[in-house]
């Protein structure tokens, strides 16, 4: 079941890459806008309350205010890294290392061990998440990108491992809906700085009319696989579901030819020649590693 629900997940995961690619570079100009009102979004998570929102305790929001407070930071430099960089090259390059931060943070704070089977998947997956990724960039700065999408990994893993330390000690909605309350409030502090405040509080009508559509479907996506994901998360290892991240790059490499096709002047990607037989090989080795899960 777990299996399933990942899959669905990490396809409208893509979707949302996709989008938030499109977006990053073409109409919003500072990452810190487009963080703030996804964590805006994630409050609808409340619609959960009915069916179990309880006091938490002292302990668990603290884990749940840092658990949010490393996905915005997460969020900030994924979105500085796509806005240098191909989407197709970034985002598979922070989900080839962000299950490896989660295999360092779960073994500590959880307790989590693989066994053989497991983890020899888990490492053909993370071989095929980074093979994907490994491409001449077309950066100005290639190593900030490296360094900005690290951080984004070591974050994204962090807050991926709280995330499931807190469903396995609370209800899967107490945890879901805690987590995106902290994250909401972790992300007012980019309030702090005026530029932010500007941009945030002052958006620009014509840019609101004209993404505001395109946003919505994005956070759509993102939203139902985010609940899914972390559905997936209470249900079984969470090292072995970020693992599977993989497969959201197949999917993605997959809309990326589509819109190359269809659009190309929306997307500034490479998906040609050696490069796209790069791409197909490192998917070989990630379907091989799922294969390996069942």
């Amino acid at each position: 079941m777990w299996l399933i629900i990942s899959i669905i997940g990490y396809f409208l995961n893509a979707i949302a890459a996709v989008v938030d690619k499109i977006l990053i570079s073409k109409k919003i100009t500072n990452p810190a806008v487009y963080v703030f009102f996804i964590s805006l979004l994630g409050l609808i998570g409340f619609v959960l309350a009915p069916w179990g929102f309880s006091w938490i305790g002292w302990w668990y929001l603290g884990v749940s205010l840092l658990a949010g407070a490393s996905f915005v930071l997460a969020l900030l430099y994924l979105f500085k890294s796509l806005k240098i960089a191909e989407s197709s090259r970034v985002t598979p390059f922070i989900g080839g290392f962000s299950p490896i931060f989660v295999f360092i943070f779960s073994f500590f704070l959880l307790g989590e061990r693989l066994n053989l089977k497991q983890l020899v998947a888990f490492v053909v997956i993370i071989l095929g998440t980074v093979l994907i990724s490994v491409s001449k960039s077309k950066a100005k700065n290639p190593t900030s990108v490296y360094f900005l999408s690290i951080f984004s990994a070591l974050m994204f893993g962090l807050s991926y491992t709280l995330t499931k330390y807190l469903f396995n000690n609370l209800s899967f909605v107490d945890g879901f809906v805690w987590v995106r309350l902290t994250t909401f409030f972790a992300a007012l502090f980019l309030l702090v700085t005026s530029q932010n405040r500007q941009d945030i509080l002052h958006q620009d009508k014509n840019m609101v009319k004209q993404s505001g559509a395109l946003f919505l479907f994005g956070q759509v996506a993102g939203a139902g696989s985010f609940l899914l994901i972390n559905y997936a998360i209470s249900l079984t290892s969470v090292t072995l579901v970020n693992a599977m991240q993989g497969l959201q790059y197949a999917f993605l490499l997959i809309l990326v030819l589509v819109l190359f096709k269809w659009r190309p002047q929306l997307l500034e990607e490479r998906v040609k020649g050696w490069v796209l037989v790069q791409k197909i090989v490192a998917i070989i080795l990630i379907g091989l590693g799922l294969f390996l899960l069942v």
